[in-house]
This record gives structure tokens, sequence and C-alpha cells, in this order.
């Protein structure tokens, strides 16, 4: 009996102890051509675009390598919420990441979501005490139970660890600086007309606009210069009432938290004209002379295709132009 409960001593210890290695080492695998470890490496970005799969499917990294002046990275998770962009952004900068200009995601859902992370490769990316935080962050705003523990600490990425030469390979297939090179079609009107609707949220949530603030608080700090970006919808989203409500709520609480970072900015400058529309900036969708109606631009109600991808990133890039010339 005794050397039954020694050999099952010693198994717990030593699951305790690969957890421990797993939640804390992962990170020093070779880094692919996505996510936050391989930012990292390159130690210095010009553009760093941060936020959801709006990101990954709706930039093209071609167009930004080609139409941008220096170095162009985009870190994108399924999912990824404003409170933990402003983790992965302040993990980055610890980790001596300099960063010139950050465009932040501006997608009205996740940040009328509770905080949770939906994405585990994140946790890859990351050490022990990034995750530690992240639940902490997490258990405040659901009603997380032991298995939720058990899976992002335990259990989350082990396959992809077992199998990193191929899983690593695999990815590095599909991103070039964290952008998707994969070619996804658009949709015909019969289509996207009979996806249903997202449905209505309960408002902002507080843990996302402190993370939208958070990251300004952060860029200030660091001499960075924040634009928040809104990536087309196909036209059903714009009249949806849920979705417009949203929408307008966020574009109003990141106008206010620009104002309040741009005269903070300005203080620090010895009031130097100019500081405010120089550091902080938003850029709605609504302001390019995008197609919202056209099919073929777009996966799904939400998602670009590669056709719209490259649209909207022309357009992007053309606006930025402008603006650094004003």
């Amino acid at each position: 009996m005794k050397r039954i409960g020694k050999i099952l001593a010693a198994v717990l210890f030593a699951v305790l102890l690969l957890t421990g290695i797993k939640n804390e080492y992962a990170r020093l695998l070779p880094a692919s051509s996505y996510g936050m470890q391989a930012a990292i490496k390159k130690k210095s970005v010009d553009h760093l675009f941060m936020g959801s799969s709006m990101f990954r499917q709706g930039l093209s990294i071609d167009v930004l390598e080609e139409e941008l002046q220096g170095s162009v990275y985009i870190l994108s998770y399924n999912g990824n919420q404003p409170a933990f962009m402003a983790m992965e952004l302040e993990y980055m900068l610890r980790e001596g990441l300099k960063i010139g200009t950050l465009y932040v995601d501006l997608y009205p859902y996740t940040a009328a979501a509770a905080p949770w992370i939906s994405d585990t490769k994140i946790l890859l990316d990351t050490d022990l005490g990034f995750k530690l935080d992240a639940w902490e962050l997490m258990s405040a705003y659901n009603d997380t139970k032991f298995l939720d523990f058990y899976e992002m600490f335990v259990t989350a990425n082990n396959e992809q660890i077992l199998t990193y030469p191929i899983h690593n390979h695999l990815v590095s297939s599909q991103f070039r600086n964290g952008g998707n090179i994969l070619t996804p079609g658009g949709q015909t009107k019969e289509h996207l007309d009979s996806l249903g609707m997202l449905g209505g949220r309960d408002g902002l949530q507080d843990a996302q606009t402190e993370g939208y603030e958070k990251l300004l608080e952060l860029a200030g700090e660091y001499g960075i210069r924040v634009c928040f970006l809104e990536t087309p919808k196909y036209e059903r989203m714009y009249r949806d009432e849920d979705y417009m409500e949203l929408y307008e709520a966020c574009r109003s609480k990141i106008r206010e938290l620009l104002e309040k970072s741009g005269s903070a900015s300005g203080k620090e400058a010895d009031g130097e004209e100019g500081t405010d529309a120089e550091n902080f900036s938003m850029i709605l969708a609504e302001e390019l002379a995008f197609d919202f109606g056209d099919p073929a631009c777009f996966q799904d109600l939400i998602h670009l295709s590669t056709e719209g991808r490259i649209c909207y990133t022309r357009l992007l890039c053309e606006r930025l132009e402008e603006l650094s010339t004003e």
C-alpha cells in the first residue's frame, strides 16, 4: 500500500513538474512566423498591428510591406480582446521589443465580451506569470471552474508541443511576419444574406475599456504612436441595430480615451502643437472608399476575403500617408 502511495506521489510530482516547465518555458521553443515570440525576436518593429482575426483576415502583409516605410508585423489571435492586448503589449515591451507605431483592432464585440482567452496560442508565447495574471482576470469576470484551470494550465497546447517540428512548419507556411498569406475567396450575396447576425451584448465591459486605457498608458510611457483601426464589415452589419449600438459606444469610448491621452501627451511635450494628432488617432472603415456591399470582398459578415483584404489595406495605407503629411 505504501509502495502504491509512493508511486502515485511520484507521478503527481512529475505531472506538476512537467506542467510547470511547459507553462514557463514553452515560449522558448523556436519561434514560428506568427505570434508574440516571433515579434519579440525581431527586437524592433516600426509598424505593429495588434488584434483579433479581424486583422488576420483583414490586413494584407504584402501590401503593408510594399506601402509602409520600415518593418511590419501583424500580431493576431482569434478573439483577441483589449484587456489581453494590453497584457500582450506590456509583456512584449518588458521583453525588450521596441515599437514605432501600434495599430489596435477596433472590433466592438471583443470590447463587449467578458475577458477570456479563446486562442491558446497566446499561452505558448508567454511565461507562467502572464498566465497567472490572465487567469486572475478571467476569474474576476467569469464563473470559472477547476476544469477551466486544468485546461488552461495542464492540457492546453500539449498536442502542438508534442508535434512541434511539424506544427511549427505548418504555421510558418501560412504566415509571414504574422500576416496571413493564405488566399480565401469571397462569397455570394445570397450566402452572406443567409447568415445569422451576431446578436446583442450588454454594452462595453469595464475590463475591456480599461484594456484600451492601459494600451494608451503604455504607449505614452514608451513613446509609441497609436492608431485604432476598424476593418470593414459586410453592409448588413452596419444596418444591424445591436452591432451599431456597440460600434457607436466603442468608438465614443476610444475617442474619449484618445482625447484624454492626447491632452496628457501634450502636457508632457510642454504644449507643442500637433502632439495629439501625431501620437493618437483612429481610422474607421467608413472613412475609406471601400465597397461594403461587394460580397466578393467578404468570407462572412465580419471577415474579409483575399480581394477585400488587399483593397482595404491599400485604402488604409493611402489614408496613413495622408495623415503623415497633414
